[in-house]
Parts: C-alpha cells; structure tokens; sequence
C-alpha cells in the first residue's frame, strides 16, 4: 500500500495532484490549502484596517460619527496585504469570504444611507453587492493572471497591482452613474499635514489610491520573503517559483521611491503661498429635520428659522459680509424659482384633455410668482441691512421649474444680489438615482404624468460663475462633490477664466449624523486638493465647513448644531495638472484591467477542471 506524505494528506480530494498530458499554466499554485478560516480571516482582516482608517460613526446604531483615521490612518498602508496573501495562497475557498467581508465594509460605513427613507434599505444592499464586487475583481486577476507583473522587470508586481486597482475604481466611478466615496485614497485625507494625498493635483484621487496600492504590494512582497526565508520547507508559492530577492527587494524600492516622491512633492505644495481674500462667506449651518415629502408649512417653518439665524449672525460680526451662504433646498420656503421659456407650452394636469389657463394667462401667472418671491428676498435683506452695514448677497439651495416646451424641474442653486433680484442661477448636474429621478421613467407616456414628487427632477447641462466681490464662485449642490469628476470637469470647461473657490450646498440631515456625512466631507477635502480651489459648504445637518485648496478644513460647525462660519478664502492661482487632464490616465488603466479579465476568463477555462476546483 502506498503511503502518503503529510502534505498529501491534508489536501482535500479535488485537489490532488492528477495526472494530466497539459502544462499547468503559470500562476497555478502548488503548496497545501491552508485552513479553511484563514481565507475568512484574511478578508476580515483586511476590510477592518480600511473600517478603521475612516469615519465610524454609526448614528442611532451607537456612538456617533467620530473620525478614527485622524489616529489609525497608518493602516492604509498595510489593509491590502492580507488581499494579497490571498492571491498567492491555494485557498479552496476564496471569493466567499472577500466578497461577504467587503459587502459588510460597505454596508457598514454608508448604513447612513437608510434613514433618508424606510425603502432606502433596499438599494443600501445593492450598492453594498455592487461595490464589493471590486475587491473581489482586483483579487481574481491578480489570482488568475499573476505573472504579468512579473514580466515587467522591477517593481513590475506593485504597478500591476496599483494599476488593476485604479482602474476598477475608475469603472465604478463612472458605470452606473458612478459615486467617489470610499475610494481606497480617502483613507489618507486625515493623516497630519495632509502631506501624501497632495499628489491629487495630478491625477485626484486615483493618484493617491495608486500610491497605497503600490506601498501595499510592497509591503506584501517583504513578507511573503521574510516568511519563506525562515521557512525553507515551503513549496513555491507559483509554478515559476518563490520571489527572488532582486525580485521583492525592488517592488520594495519602487514603494520607498513613490513614498518618497511623493512626500517631497507634498511638502513643496503646502509651502506654496496663497493671494489672501478680503471676500469675506457666511456660511450658514442648522440641523432641521425634514422629510421626503414635505408639506409647505414646514418648508416655511425651515425658511423662517434660517433667515432669523442669519440675521442674528450678521449682526454679531463686525464687518461686512459680502454673501451669505445657505444649504441645499433651505431656500424654497415652499416656493420655488419660476423661469417662463419663449417657447412656453402651458402643461395639462394628468388625465385632462387641455390646460386651464390660456398661455398669456399662465405667464401673469409665474410672473406673479416671481413678485412674491423677490419681495420676500427684498424684507429678508432689509432685515440684514439694520446692523447699519450693506446687504450681503444670498446664495442658497431652492427649486427651479422653467415652463417651455416641455416643463423641467430641476434641483438648483440661486444667488440673489442686495437688492433682492435673482441673478443667477445653477441646476444641478448630477442627479441622485431613485433619490431625484428613476431612470427611463419620463420615456414612458402613461407613466410620466404619474412621477411623484421630487423624482421627476431634470438634470442641468454646465457649470455656472456667480460674481461675489470679485470673486468667481462655482456651485456645486448636494452629492456633486462626492461624484468626483463633476468639479474636475467644470474646471475644464471653464478653464479660460476659472473659479476662485467652489460653493456647495448640501441637506445631509438625511443621513442622521452618521459616517456618511463625514465620507462627504471627504470627498469635498480631496475634491479641493484636486481642483486647487478652496470649497465653502454650507450644510443642514452636515459638514458645513471651510477647507482650503490643500484640503485643511479651516472650520467645521459640528453636524448636530445650528452655528455659522465666517470665511475668506485665499486666492489659489495654480492650476492642477488633474482639472488639465481630468481621469483619462485612470481610465487607461480601466483598460488595461479590462482586457487583463478577458485573458484571465480564457486562462481559466484552459485550467483543468480538476485543478480548477481546487482553486476556486
């Protein structure tokens, strides 16, 4: 009888050496299966350091949000390696335990998410399944495929792997109508300094992901030496053999040279001066709860506690105040900003055969509307002028439908100037899925009448400029900033006169105080980084906040509080390399990952079978 070695006995059956007439293909692992937790503790592992390096707060679940990457920040240096032992590791069972943990990370840090709506819990889940299928994606290539890096001579497996990484978060920025938060660079945004996200003046956020992806791989390919090197009874990890030592050692250097690198560059862009301001923002801040569908006495009751918090503000400061800030929809009072098209069709109501007024009628009508609207804004800045000091500017968040052929409603923003007229006005580019608009719905006739509020919103086309003392403001509304390439791409476009500084309105208070607001604020923090240009946001129940072109916030009035900031931004005239060149090294990168799948689904099924399931 034949005997078997120790390591032949602990295989599991379908993994036993057969013989075959083919060449396993590179990258087919040799050494035994380790136990069957240790995948689970590998994946657990990995997605608690990257928990841990941001905001944790878990609203009405505990304790509040609280920003613990101000602390632990350092474990985004090293949350991949366990992915990466995954990779190298014969583990039978492997995409169970990345996927699950993964789901449970995203679940976790945007839970948030589930008190704007009691049906909201549905789409948490499915964006929680959607996004954890990424670092599944970036474990099964690098899995599949793993002697690219290999070739590409030094430090060749920390580019692969940073590149296979930013591509996949380059994708999921952009499929499906694409969201920033939690990308792997924002765990960086609290560290002191903030010395190493900088470098997001040159490719945003992906840059900084890249660079952690890079000190990750070679932080895996240290270890995975030291281990075998007191462990010379291991079988080689791949069929091509054990890392050499000029292979590791130089995936080491090339994550010290980026390190570094990228150190020296971020000092040099926090010396930088910037041209003070004398443009002086009051933003203003409170925590008034409101709901999905809201009746208009309490949109007035919302109107009313901001204008007496304002005007008490104004009066405390000793100085003028150029404009005044207020959050997302605070504005409305239960009256929207009614605009008449030349070409403007009188809408029916749903079922009537023609419309009620004639459109002579109709445009008295709006008109009337806007009367009513302006008067308001004219009392409210008389109110503001009794400190014996001029009347500020008012930029807040407030309804806009414009009546043309065909009537469009759109989520918006409206600076009024001192003497009450609306000036401008800015509609929001990016809309919320399922939150402002269901998709297709207005294509289908017999359902487009039937909308109900606020998901019918339109989406607006461009950027817009207010005038503000001399400065160029550029408005952004609600989670604009947490879609990262909106401001990047409005930088674009206006590149030939750019803005000074980004204005952001938001209402947060939907999420209850929890992480997700604090995610928010991150992603406003390296959306400045990336643009150059300090953001002023003002927010109901949420971060409203002065940062500075380098990402510092200033000033911050905590979430659950009424409270006001009294901002003037310093003037950045460097334009970063990022709003030049926008994403489009990422999207490379989205290529490259891309086709690398389609190699790795034919190297698989070229895998025996038997070898396959051992594998999986």
């Amino acid at each position: 009888m034949e005997s078997k070695s120790p390591s032949q006995s602990k295989l599991p059956k379908s993994a036993t050496p057969q013989k075959s007439s083919q060449a396993e293909p590179a990258g087919t692992p040799t050494t035994p299966a380790p136990q069957s937790w240790m995948p689970w503790l590998a994946a657990a592992s990995s997605v608690a350091m990257l928990w841990l390096t941001g905001p944790t707060g878990m609203g009405s679940l505990g304790a509040g949000s609280n920003r613990l990457g101000e602390f632990l920040w350092p474990f985004a240096f090293v949350a991949l390696v366990p992915l990466f032992w995954l990779v190298r590791s014969q583990a039978s069972v492997w995409k169970r335990p990345v996927y699950l943990a993964f789901f449970a990370y995203y679940f976790l840090s945007l839970q948030g998410l589930r008190h704007a709506h009691p049906l909201m819990i549905l789409p948490l889940i499915a964006l929680a399944g959607y996004l954890a299928i990424y670092p599944l994606w970036f474990v099964a290539c690098l899995k599949y495929f793993p002697n690219v890096g290999r070739k590409m001579g030094m430090g060749g497996n920390v580019l692969w792997a940073a590149t296979l990484w930013v591509g996949g978060e380059w994708i999921r920025n952009y499929f499906a109508t694409g969201i920033s938060v939690l990308m792997l660079g924002h765990t960086l945004v609290d560290m002191p300094g903030p010395l190493l996200v900088q470098i997001a003046d040159l490719g945003g956020t992906y840059a900084v992901s890249f660079l952690l992806v890079i000190v990750n791989a070679g932080m895996a390919e240290a270890f995975f030496a030291l281990r075998e090197s007191r462990r010379p009874d291991l079988e080689p990890q791949f069929a091509s053999g054990p890392p050499q030592a000029p292979k590791w050692k130089s995936s080491v250097a090339v994550a010290s040279i980026a390190l570094a690198l990228a150190s020296l560059y971020g000092a040099f862009r926090l010396n930088e001066k910037c041209e003070p301001s004398s443009t002086t923002f009051l933003l203003v801040g409170r925590d008034e709860q409101t709901e999905y569908q809201q009746d208009i006495h309490r949109e007035i009751a919302i109107y009313q506690s901001y204008a007496q918090q304002t005007i008490q503000a104004v009066a405390e400061w000793d100085q003028p105040i150029d404009a005044v800030v207020w959050p997302e929809s605070m504005l409305s009072g239960g009256q929207p900003w009614l605009i008449a098209e030349p070409d403007l069709v009188v809408p029916r109501q749903p079922g009537e055969s023609q419309a009620n007024f004639s459109p002579q009628e109709f445009r008295r009508l709006i008109e009337q509307s806007q009367g009513d609207f302006t008067t308001r804004s004219v009392m409210f800045l008389d109110a503001l002028k009794s400190s014996g000091r001029p009347a500020p500017a008012l930029i807040g968040g407030c309804g806009i439908v414009r009546y043309g052929a065909v009537p469009q409603q759109f989520s918006g923003v409206l600076q009024i100037n001192p003497q009450g007229q609306v000036a401008e006005t800015y509609a929001k580019n990016h809309l919320v899925m399922f939150g402002e608009y269901i998709p297709l719905i207005k294509s289908i006739p017999v359902l487009r009448d039937y909308v109900p509020p606020g998901l019918g919103l339109d989406a607006g086309t461009g950027p817009q400029i207010f005038e503000v003392a001399g400065l160029r403001v550029l408005p952004n509304l609600c989670i604009e900033t947490a879609v990262e390439r909106i401001s990047v791409n409005h930088l674009a476009e206006l590149r030939t006169n750019p803005p000074n500084v980004i204005v952001t309105l938001t209402n947060d208070v939907w999420f209850d105080h929890t992480a997700v607001v604090d995610h928010h604020l991150r992603c406003a923090q390296m959306v400045a980084i990336g643009c150059r240009r300090p953001i002023l946001s003002s927010a109901n129940g949420g971060p409203t906040a002065w940062i500075d072109s380098s990402g510092r916030v200033v000033e911050k009035v905590p979430y659950d509080q009424a409270g006001t900031i009294l901002a003037t931004p310093a003037i950045d005239e460097r334009t970063s390399l990022y709003s030049r060149l926008g994403s489009w090294p990422a999207g490379m990168a989205a290529i490259i990952l891309l086709i690398a799948s389609l190699q790795c689904v034919r190297t698989r099924r070229s895998i025996p079978s038997s070898v396959r399931t051992a594998t999986d």
